[in-house]
């Protein structure tokens, strides 16, 4: 089938893709894209992607944004106008729109400077309005490699209280802690290990993926971002990269010893996850057995969190009702490149 709408979400660390061909999902797609590193990783990125879905001359693109943060622009400004421009080197600029939170969709051709705070990292907001137009109350909860949103939705709203990366932070709807590039040492300052309390040295030795790895958690195929000293990624390498925040190296403890203080770590990263998710439900803006929505590829922390608090869990997945099977990936695990595909076309409808 044709490809004639594509959803995307461009952030920091990858660029994520879902097409359609009407209603159809045909794929869901997600390369790595070092945005810190520069635009040409974008480049390489966006040309593998359109090389792999082929869609048609005239196919529309949704887009929506995080990458705008990235280091190598000065300022939300220059990341959003940077992004767009290079958009515009790969499909035609009349054919891209640009996901602009209430405001909804701008052309990406008359996006002006004002407009910047609205465009910039708004994907969030795109996957909340998705989710609550398909199901009444629940904590949408998507958990990512680097990032982890909190999201109240209650009657078709999306209840939230900041909309800035700054506003959302102070609020505990944006928590900077995902599944795959969090460095260990932001998660705690001490592990136990054989029977004493150590403290971790301050570097950036090992990061959330060895910890998932070693737990067996962690998708293969969303596995994707360098490793913190650019080895390998198995769980012996994992282990060794953990060992060094304690100073040691990974011999003569056994794999099961470093199993078990991943599994300190990964308690220590549902802390701040639960913490998050506490907070949003004191709010006391849902009823008490209103369900708990996973997307993002850390989703199975979702599942944990919802089991602890005794809630039903709903997989973000779930609430399209036309399923793919073209690619390893799963909607849930790129739901804001579902979501502006799927809002754009409402927009259309409307």
């Amino acid at each position: 089938m044709a490809i004639d709408l594509i959803g995307w979400d461009i952030g920091g660390a990858h660029l994520k893709a879902v097409a359609m061909a009407g209603e159809q999902i045909i794929n869901v797609l997600q390369k790595p894209c070092p945005l810190w590193l520069g635009l040409d990783h974008f480049h390489t990125a966006l040309n593998a992607i359109l090389g792999e879905l082929k869609p048609v001359a005239d196919c529309r693109h949704a887009v929506t944004m995080t990458g705008e943060l990235a280091d190598m622009f000065s300022n939300r400004e220059e990341g959003v106008f940077g992004l767009l421009n290079a958009f515009g080197d790969h499909v035609p600029i009349e054919n891209v729109l640009v996901f602009a939170g209430f405001v909804g969709f701008l052309p990406a051709s008359s996006v002006k400077a004002k407009d910047v705070l609205v465009i910039a990292s708004a994907n969030w907001l795109a996957t909340g309005f998705y989710a609550a137009s398909r199901l009444d109350q629940g904590l949408l909860i998507d958990i990512g490699s680097s990032t982890s949103d909190f999201l109240v939705l209650r009657h078709g709203e999306v209840l939230s209280r900041g909309y800035s990366d700054f506003e959302r932070l102070r609020h505990g709807e944006l928590v900077y802690s995902g599944v795959v590039r969090t460095s260990l040492m932001s998660l705690t300052k001490r592990a136990p290990f054989a029977g004493d309390w150590i403290g971790l040295m301050a570097e950036h030795f090992a990061t959330t993926a060895d910890v998932y790895r070693l737990t067996g958690e962690l998708p293969e195929y969303a596995d994707q971002s360098p490793t913190a000293d650019g080895g390998a990624k198995t769980v012996t390498a994992s282990a060794r990269r953990i060992a060094r925040l304690l100073g040691r190296d990974l011999e003569p403890s056994t794999q099961e010893a470093w199993k078990q203080l991943a599994g300190y770590f990964r308690e220590r990263q549902l802390d701040f996850l639960m913490e998050a998710c506490m907070r949003q439900l004191s709010l006391g803006w849902l009823d008490f057995d209103a369900s708990i929505i996973g997307a993002g590829v850390g989703r199975f922390l979702v599942q944990e969190l919802a089991k602890r608090l005794g809630l039903n869990y709903l997989d973000f997945a779930d609430l399209y009702p036309m399923k793919s099977s073209a690619s390893q990936f799963n909607l849930a695990d790129c739901a804001p490149a579902l979501a502006v595909a799927c809002l754009s076309r409402q927009t259309d409808a409307g």
